[in-house]
């Protein structure tokens, strides 16, 4: 985050440019160089483009970690083919059962002995229906997991889950705890990366420090974060810097007018003394 003469960040990217544009167009009018500006809607300004800049990369970085995030995953693998056979096989029976007697009971010659039996018997109609169906073998299209399949499965899930916990644990603490898959970058992708991070155009690459900023490491989140401390300290300096002078300005041209305004009238009161000495003479 590089500040410019106008306090503004300098990150150029496609995304952000119609926030940026509104907000050059903002400072520009509001800055207190300008007759017109305001120095406190100047800071309002800048304030909010401070909170948009800081949300806009909080959701980079939640998208960056979900997209880094293992999409195929043996573990979860295994865990869904275990809950599989003992919960969705007797949901998926009960449900093709309710379907099958559904579709018995409306065709045509389930009605027509439904008819002729409940003409010849007292019952009701619902009942009659009932014990037809009972009477109706429905053939099923699923079958209970073997106890071999269970404990096959069973065995290897087990299995699994030690070695994943194992290398989960080793993982966080050599990969993801002290980043060294972050680190371990070459001179060229550095340089690479923290223009991306900084947005530092072509045409800028020449006369930024470019040695000073990759040995910062930008690409680590708590060197981004210091950095971004650093940046928003030197920008509120600049602020009230620039506020100072502008105050130093304002006073010198105070003075200098009232300066003026003391000399016209001391010279006034001259030639009016002196124009009425000629006259009494």
């Amino acid at each position: 985050m590089i500040i410019t003469t106008n306090c503004y960040y300098q990150r150029k990217e496609p995304n952000r440019m119609k926030i940026r544009k509104q907000f050059r167009e903002l400072s520009r009018t509001l800055h207190p160089d300008k007759k017109e500006g305001n120095q406190t809607q100047y800071v309002n300004s800048v304030k909010k483009q401070r909170l948009i800049m800081k949300s806009i990369l909080k959701i980079q970085i939640e998208v960056n970690f979900i997209i880094t995030i293992d999409i195929i995953n043996m573990y979860i693998i295994l865990k869904q083919i275990h809950i599989f056979l003992f919960l969705e096989q007797p949901c998926s029976y009960l449900s093709f059962n309710m379907w099958l007697e559904f579709v018995l009971m409306e065709s045509t010659h389930f009605k027509k002995v439904v008819k002729e039996r409940y003409k010849e018997s007292n019952l009701s109609k619902q009942q009659v229906i009932q014990e037809t169906l009972e009477e109706v073998k429905i053939s099923r299209a699923w079958s209970y997991p073997t106890f071999e399949e269970i404990w096959i499965i069973a065995i290897l899930h087990f299995i699994y889950s030690i070695f994943y916990r194992l290398y989960f644990a080793i993982k966080w603490k050599y990969y993801y705890k002290y980043q060294k898959c972050r680190k371990e970058i070459s001179e060229k992708d550095q340089e690479y990366k923290t223009q991306l991070i900084l947005g530092i155009s072509q045409s800028r690459q020449e006369i930024v420090d470019k040695e000073s900023l990759v040995n910062q490491q930008l690409w680590i989140l708590e060197n981004m974060k210091e950095f971004d401390e650093g940046q928003l300290l030197k920008q509120d300096e600049y602020i009230q810097q620039h506020s100072n002078k502008f105050k130093q300005y304002m006073r010198l041209t105070c003075k200098s007018v009232s300066k003026i305004y003391k000399f016209v009238l001391f010279s006034y009161e001259i030639n009016h003394q002196y124009l009425h000495g000629l006259r009494c003479f």
